[in-house]
């Protein structure tokens, strides 16, 4: 068997492992496996030398060189960036949570109606929000909070990376300001793209991911402390 034929047979294999993981967990998750494992399969299909290969490999662990430079964003079933998170809130009601959830995001967000819906009955908020990226970008999200049995899950959905480009002059031709909005999922994969921006998507990712864990632990500190900080 000769290398060409045996890495063919390993890369089967291995696209069948990652099938199997994807059909198993109902969640995906873009990895620094996958990402492999993709230019893998570009040399394999001879889009790119195995030169280039080595080259572009090299220059990737070069990059990604700790476990916690790629950060794994979670996909739902459907294939877009999906988060969930679950909290216990033994011993508060609906109307606590409900009322101290909107009063967490009037304070942090002073958000206005045209952007939230809300609905005591059913223990549902949903609303739009954004937070800024490096340079002139902003991530985009909906957020959904629902509320049941003492219990709260924090969603966020509809995940896009938006970049603003100013006017400016291209030699004599004026071009205008353009804003241009991508779904999250479409930056990977990251090792596609040139390696001038690798770090760039991968600090994206990064602060995507922070920012939403902090957001469900502010929310829930909110609640907790409520009665310590406005004890009077």
């Amino acid at each position: 068997m000769n290398l060409l034929t045996k890495n063919r047979l390993e890369m089967k294999k291995l696209i069948s492992l990652f099938a199997l993981f994807f059909v198993c967990s109902g969640l995906y998750a873009q990895t620094d496996s996958i990402e492999k494992a993709i230019l893998h399969q570009k040399v394999i299909s001879n889009e790119i030398s195995p030169e280039e290969f080595s080259k572009i490999g090299i220059k990737w662990r070069e990059t990604v060189n700790e476990p916690s430079k790629y950060t794994e964003l979670p996909f739902d079933q459907k294939g877009e960036v999906y988060y969930s998170f679950l909290t216990d809130f033994t011993g508060n009601s609906m109307d606590v949570l409900f009322n101290r959830s909107m009063e967490w995001l009037a304070i942090n967000y002073g958000l206005i109606p045209a952007y939230l819906y809300s609905n005591k009955e059913n223990g549902k908020i949903i609303y739009k929000n954004s937070f800024d990226l490096s340079g002139n970008s902003t991530c985009n999200y909906t957020g959904i909070i629902t509320i049941k049995n003492e219990k709260m899950v924090m969603e966020f959905a509809s995940i896009s990376y938006q970049q603003f480009f100013p006017s400016h002059y291209s030699g004599d031709v004026w071009v205008p300001d353009k804003t241009v909005d991508v779904a999250i999922k479409n930056i990977f994969p990251i090792i596609l793209k040139k390696s001038s921006e690798w770090n760039l998507y991968l600090n994206i990712l990064k602060s995507i991911d922070q920012h939403f864990t902090s957001e469900v632990i502010s929310l829930r500190d909110y609640i907790d402390n409520y009665d310590l900080i406005y004890k009077f």
